[in-house]
């Protein structure tokens, strides 16, 4: 028998279960034989407390207990009635036997005492006889006068004891055998099931990884010590196997990498047969290339030039290369001779930077060159190639570009003034012209002939219309000088919006468009110039409707949105922006005004906010105010922008693009603050809407 670990703990669990087993059965026939003795006891002394209680009444009347008749057969019948009672015996004070229960126990010795206990109750218990083979309770019966006058004896053997114990012992051993057996099949089962077995599947799994099987994994086992030990046999198993493979993968790379080294050793002969090649072929590249190269030394000494730096400099190359790189720039004549030299002497510590050489080449010509070095190594030997660029054209597109933008905003600042200036020579003419019109038309009308009334009535029209194009230059005059001043007062975006939209609505029935109104009545109030965000409004809304086709649909909605915009610091000058994008939250009111017109291209969705600026052809456009792709002045949205900037707010459009067959419409977007004055930082935007 193999001396496993399945052996040992079987054998162990045996000598456990028995030794429990026999051990508690020992201590239960212990007890038991006690408990058994202890109720015979109390039996006898029960019995011997009743037949006392009888004879000390008869006793009690005066007779001596030797007459008392009867008192044999009443110790017959409590023998009779216990069949575990063995004697029941009366005798005098001096032992004599009085009465007793059967002839054979005459004989008894009861001055023979082997031990001998005495009750609460004033009973006296002994083991009697020459061997100790019954246990004697002693009753004593007492006159009326307390005077002891006999003694009552009942006792039990000894074998009814060990006969009784004898029948447990049998019984407790039958028992013991059948629970072992039980309990030891049991334990057996367990040991097998879920020690045993989980260790020889862990054997089994562990054997198949050690001869090679890495692949193999072990099932997962019902006890969690084992599973866990499984699950890390499984977890090594998975390793070794991909370190295996990764073995397997570095020995393929080493076996490839030998065989490229092999082919690259091939290569390398190749290589050096082409290097000679590759130099004639670098040289006929630094001759033959579109730049002029200049290569010099550690020592600063000019080694090569291409052909290119020869017509560049208009030098040979006989007259630059020995000489320093100091003597150079001094033959090229270089206006900036230190800035080139310290450029070289930065490039030969590995600064990678851009430097411009200006020299005169003949009496008037100025050449400007671009300087890029880098250093080169060829074996011990560091050099500094030096790449120049002819920049001298781009020098002078540059300056003339220069030139023109300054000129650009010389212009600019012209037109500005000029805004100011004939929008206040023309307001003069355009007063006398208009109040001579409405005098003939409203005084004079019955002195004049009709056709005469109808030219002074074109006269009042385009000088009304005039009168409008100026209040415009005015205005934006005013903007772009920062003089227009705003009037504050709580305004209803809603109903302002209504206000413009009841000033529009007869162009806009004129042209059979659908307008939609999407408002939000739960934004709050905003404090603004009434005029001028009406005019803001008209302009756009007027603006929509110009070019939207006739049926076409302008959808104008409000809302409530949060923005992300810093506290203004407090200054003195108004003429500045109030408010600037920052990292808090504010508060605004956002209108939306939506149109299916003929859309706007992407590239002129940032200029139509320019002064003068229309869009598409101007021969495309057609006269009037509100007549489909109608021409202005170019200046309503320039001034809708900066109306809503002296607010505070933006304003934007999103378009898919001009179209003017699709009509892909587009989109205005214009937010408010609901205060453009928050220098103070102390306006709660965030708790304003409820």
């Amino acid at each position: 028998m193999k001396n496993t670990l399945e052996n040992r703990i079987i054998f162990f669990a045996f000598i456990i279960l028995f030794l429990t087993i026999a051990a508690n059965s020992g201590m239960d026939i212990a007890g038991f034989r006690r408990d058994y003795i202890q109720a015979l006891i109390l039996r006898s002394q029960s019995l011997g407390t009743s037949l006392r209680g009888n004879i000390e009444k008869v006793v009690g009347l005066g007779l001596d207990i030797r007459d008392i008749e009867g008192l044999t057969e009443r110790c017959r019948e409590l023998v009779e009635s216990s069949p575990e009672i063995a004697y029941c015996v009366i005798t005098d004070s001096e032992g004599n036997i009085l009465f007793l229960n059967d002839p054979s126990f005459r004989s008894l010795r009861f001055d023979i005492i082997k031990k001998a206990y005495t009750t609460r109750l004033d009973q006296s218990i002994h083991l009697i006889g020459e061997n100790g083979s019954f246990y004697d309770t002693v009753t004593p019966v007492r006159s009326s006068d307390g005077k002891q006058v006999a003694l009552v004896h009942i006792g039990f053997s000894e074998s009814v004891v060990s006969e009784k114990v004898n029948r447990i012992i049998i019984r407790s051993f039958f028992v013991l055998i059948v629970f072992f057996l039980i309990s030891f099949s049991l334990v057996v089962i367990f040991i097998k099931k879920f020690i045993v077995q989980p260790i020889f599947a862990l054997l089994d799994g562990v054997k198949k990884i050690s001869e090679g099987n890495l692949d193999y994994r072990i099932k997962e086992l019902p006890v969690y010590e084992f599973n866990e030990l499984s699950r890390n046999v499984n977890v090594m198993s998975e390793a070794l196997r991909n370190r295996e493979e990764e073995i397997r993968r570095n020995y393929q790379e080493l076996e490839n990498i030998h065989n490229d080294l092999h082919a690259s050793y091939l290569k390398l002969e190749n290589l050096s047969l082409e290097l000679e090649k590759s130099e004639e072929l670098y040289k006929s590249l630094l001759e033959d290339a579109s730049d002029a190269i200049v290569v010099i030394d550690e020592n600063e000494i000019v080694k090569m030039i291409n052909k290119m730096a020869e017509t560049f400099f208009g030098l040979d190359s006989d007259e630059i290369v020995g000489i320093s790189l100091g003597r150079m720039l001094q033959e090229v004549n270089a206006k900036n001779a230190p800035i080139v030299y310290n450029f070289f002497q930065e490039a030969g510590k590995g600064k990678r930077t851009a430097e411009e050489i200006r020299f005169s080449r003949g009496e008037e010509e100025q050449v400007v060159g671009l300087i890029h070095a880098n250093i080169v190594t060829i074996g011990t030997e560091k050099l500094i190639q030096a790449i120049i660029r002819d920049v001298t054209r781009e020098r002078e597109i540059l300056f003339n570009l220069e030139k023109s933008a300054t000129d650009l905003a010389r212009l600019n600042k012209m037109k500005d003034s000029f805004l100011g200036i004939a929008s206040h020579e023309l307001k003069t003419p355009l007063t006398v012209i208009m109040g001579y019109s409405e005098l003939i038309l409203s005084d004079m009308q019955e002195k004049i002939d009709s056709n005469f009334l109808d030219m002074v009535q074109n006269i009042a029209n385009a000088a009304a219309r005039l009168d409008n194009i100026v209040k415009d230059m005015v205005d934006i005059s005013m903007i772009d000088e920062k003089r227009l001043q705003l009037k504050l007062d709580e305004i209803s975006v809603n109903r302002l919006i209504e206000e413009s939209i009841s000033e529009l609505r007869f162009f806009i029935s004129m042209r059979k468009q659908q307008l939609i109104l999407e408002f939000d009545e739960s934004i709050p109030s905003i404090k603004g110039d009434n005029l001028r965000l009406m005019q803001l409004l008209s302009n756009v809304i007027g603006n929509a409707i110009k070019f939207t086709p006739d049926g076409g649909r302008i959808i104008i909605s409000t809302r409530a949105k949060y923005l992300l915009r810093s506290k203004q610091t407090s200054t003195p000058d108004i003429s500045l922006p109030v408010v600037n994008i920052g990292k808090e939250q504010h508060l605004y009111v956002e209108v939306t005004i939506a149109d299916t017109g003929i859309g706007i291209d992407i590239d002129d969705q940032l200029r139509i906010f320019d002064k003068f600026y229309e869009v598409g052809n101007i021969e495309e456009h057609s006269s009037g105010k509100v007549a489909f792709k109608s021409r202005g002045a170019g200046l309503g949205l320039s001034i809708a922008k900066g109306i809503v900037e002296m607010h505070g707010g933006e304003i934007w459009v999103e378009s898919p693009g001009y179209n003017p067959d699709q009509f892909p419409g587009s989109t205005f977007h214009i937010v408010l603050p609901l205060n453009p004055i928050t220098g103070d930082g102390t306006i709660d935007y965030l708790n304003l809407l409820k």
